[in-house]
């Protein structure tokens, strides 16, 4: 009895732990298989959630992730200045370059008009003047010079000390040896009165054509159509779709002729930059016609106009009018912008003597690179030296190539190339490199 009670309480006790254990059993199994279904559907909410943000992401930008408190910060200027070399920007511009060479004033009077004139006849040639600088202006994209005499025809004379005037050979010279723009705003534009002026644009209208006058206006527009007018409007280069804006003004100018040549006062200057970027121009250069003659100081004039061209966002300033060499600098106004200035590059070529004799050549490059960012680079001013001799060895040559021999030759025999340096380097200072014979300024 005993026994059996204990054989069938093995037996029930089997069922029950057995019973126990299956229960048990799948219990866990229930519970490891809701733990793995909850997983997965952790893993799925997940996946649709990135989802969700990668697509307005790929919607709104980066600009969404600003508003997540874990995600992404815009950066700061400072720290989007100092991102890698490999994030640089995409090029949206056509990168171009104008090359540009500016000479000085050329002041064609007695002994400069004598040399051009062919003997026995009425026939002037002056190729012989500028031929010794053509290999050197020929290789620019603007050649410009600044036209001091006028060229109004024989009715008025040649060769006077008060009425400058030449004859129209001395344009045809000029184009040429290479020059291809015109600065005519002086303050001996109207020496000759407005019909001279009248002359002489239809003559540049009539045979060269394609040669821009710059800072005047035809006196009587109605009798002499399609001139165009240089002081109401401004003159654009462009090459490469990068356009250069070229404005030309002159002192000396009374009121009643501001309509004919572009005066140097404030309201002139300011609207010709302003009119300039109307236009489109990506650059400016000016090129006034300003400070004392015969002085290698800078003029209170100079000063004054050169730092409002820098005001105003002038890249280059070109100046003429002293007859002498003056010097280099570079401006910079309250926005951060840098305006090279040439105070003065004196003359091309003239009958003058001494320091009227050394002038010089400004060139540079104006860049546009694939940002739309625009700068000037490899600035240069070369001195030049008009070699004053007989007939048509009468020329201006580059002071590098100015030999002593030349000298020994000209009419100021003890005016070097080591003298004209000494000059050189007093007058545009330290930079000066007596070898290369040039000025290197970095803007």
């Amino acid at each position: 009895m005993s026994e059996n009670r204990d054989n069938s309480y093995s037996a029930e006790g089997q069922r029950r732990v057995f019973a126990s254990q299956y229960s048990r059993s799948r219990g866990i199994s229930a519970y490891r298989k809701r733990r793995r279904m909850s997983l997965a559907t952790r893993i799925v909410v997940a996946l649709f959630l990135l989802l969700i943000v990668g697509g307005a992401a790929v919607l709104f930008g980066r600009q969404f992730f600003y508003y997540l408190p874990f995600g992404y910060r815009p950066p700061t200027q400072g720290e989007a200045a100092a991102k890698p070399d490999d994030e640089e920007p995409i090029p949206t511009v056509q990168p171009a370059q104008v090359s540009v060479l500016c000479a000085g004033d050329v002041v064609a009077h007695g002994s400069v008009v004598d040399s051009g004139r062919k003997e026995g006849t009425e026939a002037y040639n002056f190729v012989h003047l500028f031929a010794p600088l053509r290999g050197e202006v020929e290789s620019f994209d603007v050649r410009t010079l600044s036209q001091e005499t006028a060229l109004a025809g024989k009715n008025y004379g040649f060769g006077s000390f008060d009425r400058l005037n030449a004859p129209q050979d001395l344009g045809r010279a000029e184009i040429a040896d290479g020059f291809n723009v015109i600065m005519r705003a002086t303050d001996h534009t109207l020496d000759l009165g407005r019909d001279a002026l009248h002359n002489e644009l239809s003559w540049w209208h009539q045979e060269q054509s394609s040669i821009p006058v710059l800072g005047v206006a035809e006196p009587d527009p109605e009798a002499n159509p399609g001139i165009p007018d240089y002081v109401s409007d401004v003159y654009l280069y462009e090459k490469d779709g990068f356009k250069v804006a070229l404005l030309n003004h002159s002192w000396g100018i009374a009121e009643d002729d501001y309509s004919v040549v572009a005066a140097l006062y404030e309201d002139k200057v300011s609207s010709d930059v302003s009119r300039a970027r109307e236009l489109g121009a990506d650059v400016i250069v000016a090129f006034p016609h300003w400070g004392a003659e015969n002085s290698t100081e800078l003029s209170e004039e100079e000063t004054n106009f050169a730092r409002l061209y820098s005001d105003l966002g002038v890249d280059v300033v070109v100046g003429t009018n002293p007859r002498v060499l003056q010097q280099v600098e570079v401006l910079e106004n309250g926005e951060g912008h840098k305006t090279l200035c040439f105070y003065s590059l004196g003359c091309l070529t003239s009958s003058l003597q001494g320091d009227n004799l050394l002038g010089g050549l400004a060139e540079f490059s104006l860049v546009r690179d694939d940002k739309g960012v625009c700068s000037v680079a490899d600035a240069t001013l070369k001195p030049v030296v008009t070699h004053r001799a007989t007939g048509d060895a009468y020329s201006t040559y580059l002071l590098r190539e100015y030999s002593d021999e030349l000298a020994q030759s000209s009419w100021e025999p003890g005016q070097t190339r080591e003298y004209y340096n000494e000059r050189c380097a007093e007058i545009l200072g330290d930079g000066y490199d007596r070898d290369a014979c040039e000025l290197r300024i970095e803007v």
